[in-house]
């Protein structure tokens, strides 16, 4: 009877916000036209000027933004995410998709028309192709947009998210040079051709956030590091299966993680030793999000493809410089002891960032006190939270535009009046937004009378970055063939990249007198970008020709990591053969490492391949969340602060930051008072039942609440060592065990485990 009151309760709950949730939304749409005046609580670097373009109660949880052809901002919202304290109410569908709108031209959003709702934590968006993808756990779906509608749906994967913390979910589909869609946090990418959605491997790629350099280069980030990135473009390792392409992808570019908040601020693990400075400010970035690489136009050039990264934790947004050298990326800080942009509002939580069709920079803002979700937050931050009333903060959310002061903006241009002609020619615009665009719309578009254009475009030497555009377009369509590329003057370093890298998609028997030629050019050039192209495409190359080029650049470039990488890629079969040939040159450069790794892992059959994974990857914090809500809270409480006359508290107490072994003999056996915690005996009503005979706890149950209770209820920053081994040889021991242990007994039990 319990159980089925707690469910009545919680489906009341449920509708009650749900309720709550469309009243505000109601009073939103019928009191939208404010005026917006939330910048007196910044501080910019010198020569930008900040502007809220949208706000609640337009907004609400607010995690992502799209800008659509007409000069609006599609949003996607998950109220859901820690709507209270406790992380309550999730699977609550109140998430939405919806289109803003400024009717009165002053560069607000006054208007919200919801396109999609009652979605349970959605996570991306991208339109395309007349339609929009989006990403509904587990699920990736299109769908048609007709006449601001959802039209027909389309399933494109069933599994683009299985399990997982939301903090580590997929996200990010971000559309990229090479005409395939990538996520954060995804083994996987996609794209549409000849009619179909086609569903590739990839490496996992950080973990909220992504974007993309003109290149085609990916950059991502984890929590404590701001920028990860890709050397080359994704995919362009992967011809050897013995060698990991992580040699040229997932390079941490900034060995710093320092930042510089405006003021003190609160994070997870600040209980540990350095964390903050003399003035109460968090050091380091412990939970950096979204590196946007800047390629609009209204900035100064000297900002062009800079890196920006959100940091929530420090209410701040860092702008890093991008450096290239022979192989090696950098992000360098940019500034020292202050950042690029800043609040002193707690409640300023950066989680995107986006290039406008304006050419300015967009800051997506949560705009909520708590971003730390329960399964990972720890009593610590719990308890600071409510000390400072952040728990009864609501969850609102905000975009706003940074701009360029001496370059006045007003409004988002409105290019729904383009034909696919205009379209051609934006390839070449100074702003990526528009450059991306056209490529999307023609290349799903695949209107084969358009090729001539785009390759006047392709033939235009004075925009390098549109030559670079219409021949990615012309490959999305297949329409690039041989003959035109090798004829294409290639007097641009960046431009001369991408035809490598073209020639060695079409390369093939019936091309390969009319390619070749491209790579013997670049061989002859000084650019070592170059030469790590060719490094890449070497092995579709006749064996003569392959041993030279193999051979100059392997002796050139003996200990450059990043050829090393390319050439064992491209080498896959004549391993031993190059082994020997780089050993008798030098017996121990990069490359001969790099090849005897290789070598190895054929032997042993270690096959470095990206895979699909379709396994649940729920972490074990997260696990031991939901099963402590469903079988211990009732009685622990959800703050493990324990009920009066009921439980006593788990929150750092002896037992809890006590050996792990321990914690698993109470559950398996329970454990009966009286008790001493905290210096307070606990009598008759301190006893915990075991649960070594239901059979729906396993022990990997176990092992996952104790890391859920060490993680959220002491300062273990190890949480624990045990392993299901440990738990199921507990359970062996202790397999004739009828009653429940005491205090004393357990101080008696020896630890067999390293704790």
């Amino acid at each position: 009877m319990a159980n089925e009151d707690r469910k009545s309760k919680k489906s009341i709950m449920n509708r009650f916000i749900i309720f709550s949730s469309s009243l505000l939304l109601f009073f939103a749409c019928q009191n939208s036209d404010q005026p917006l005046d939330l910048t007196s609580e910044f501080t910019l670097e010198p020569g930008f000027e900040i502007k809220g373009v949208a706000a609640e109660p337009l907004l609400s949880g607010l995690v992502e933004i799209e800008f659509d052809e007409k000069g609006r901002i599609w949003t996607l919202e998950m109220p859901g995410y820690m709507r209270d304290i406790d992380g309550s109410g999730e699977d609550i569908p109140d998430g939405k998709i919806s289109i803003l709108e400024d009717t009165d031209g002053d560069g607000v959003m006054d208007k919200k028309t919801v396109f999609l709702d009652n979605m349970v934590l959605p996570r991306a968006i991208e339109l395309i192709h007349d339609g929009l993808l989006y990403a509904e756990p587990p699920n990736l779906w299109y769908v048609k947009i007709v006449d601001d509608q959802p039209g027909e749906r389309q399933l494109i994967d069933s599994t683009y998210s299985l399990g997982g913390n939301i903090e580590h979910a997929p996200n990010g589909l971000l559309y990229n040079l090479d005409n395939w869609i990538y996520s954060a946090k995804s083994d996987r990418r996609y794209r549409y051709k000849d009619g179909q959605w086609e569903r590739d491997a990839t490496y996992a790629r950080g973990q909220w956030g992504i974007s993309n350099d003109d290149a085609g280069r990916l950059y991502y980030n984890n929590n404590s590091n701001p920028i990860f990135g890709d050397l080359v473009q994704p995919k362009q390792a992967n011809a050897n299966p013995y060698l990991s392409s992580k040699g040229l992808e997932n390079q941490n570019l900034c060995k710093s993680r320092r930042f510089y908040p405006a003021h003190p601020t609160l994070i997870n693990r600040g209980y540990g030793e350095g964390s903050f400075d003399s003035l109460g400010r968090v050091i380091d970035f412990t939970s950096a999000c979204s590196p946007k690489i800047y390629r609009g136009s209204q900035f100064q050039d000297k900002f062009y493809q800079n890196a920006f990264v959100c940091g929530p934790e420090g209410n701040l947004v860092k702008r890093y410089k991008m450096e290239f050298n022979d192989g090696e990326t950098k992000a360098v800080a940019t500034s020292e002891g202050y950042e690029f942009l800043t609040s002193m509002d707690e409640t300023f939580r950066p989680v995107n960032l986006n290039n406008g069709p304006d050419g300015a920079l967009y800051v997506v803002d949560m705009r909520q006190a708590v971003i730390q979700h329960r399964a990972y937050m720890t009593s610590y931050l719990k308890e600071l939270l409510i000390k400072k009333e952040m728990d009864t903060i609501p969850n609102r959310g905000r975009v706003y535009r940074v701009s360029d002061s001496n370059n006045p903006i007003k409004n988002l241009p409105d290019l729904s009046g383009l034909s696919l002609s205009d379209w051609v020619e934006k390839l070449q615009s100074p702003n990526a937004w528009h450059r991306i665009t056209a490529q999307k719309k023609l290349v799903f578009s695949n209107d084969k009378s358009l090729v001539s254009s785009i390759q006047e475009i392709a033939k235009d030497t004075q925009h390098p970055l549109g030559q670079i555009h219409a021949l990615w377009t012309l490959k999305g369509m297949s329409s690039l063939d041989a003959a035109f590329l090798a004829a294409l003057s290639k007097n641009n370093p960046d431009v001369m990249s991408q035809v490598i890298l073209l020639a060695k998609s079409l390369y093939n028997d019936n091309t390969s007198a009319t390619l070749t030629p491209i790579f013997e050019e670049a061989l002859a050039s000084s650019d070592f970008d170059h030469h790590l192209q060719i490094a890449h495409s070497i092995g579709q190359l006749p064996n003569t020709t392959l041993y030279e080029m193999a051979s100059t650049l392997g002796v050139k470039y003996a200990d450059n990591s990043a050829m090393a990488n390319a050439l064992v890629s491209s080498l896959h079969g004549k391993e031993e053969q190059y082994l020997k040939q780089f050993q008798s040159n030098n017996k121990e450069s990069k490359l001969v490492e790099t090849l005897a790794k290789a070598i190895d892992n054929k032997v042993n059959d270690k096959k470095q391949l990206a895979t699909i994974r379709n396994n649940d990857l729920t972490d074990n914090r997260t696990r031991g969340f939901l099963i402590y809500n469903q079988y211990c809270a009732t009685c622990h409480g959800m703050d493990g602060k324990g009920l009066e006359n009921l439980a006593p508290p788990l929150y750092q107490t002896e037992y809890t930051a006590g050996p792990s072994e321990h914690m698993a003999l109470i559950m398996l056996h329970g454990l009966q008072g009286p008790l001493t915690i905290h210096g307070e005996v606990y009598k008759g009503a301190a006893v915990m039942p075991g649960i070594k005979d239901n059979s729906d706890i396993s022990d990997r149950d176990i092992i996952d609440i104790i890391a859920y209770i060490k993680n959220g209820f002491t300062t273990d920053a190890t949480w624990s060592k045990m392993k299901e081994e440990d738990v199921a040889a507990l359970r062996v021991k202790t397999a004739d065990r009828k009653e429940m242990f005491t205090e004393e007994e357990l101080q008696e039990w020896p630890i067999s485990s390293e704790q």
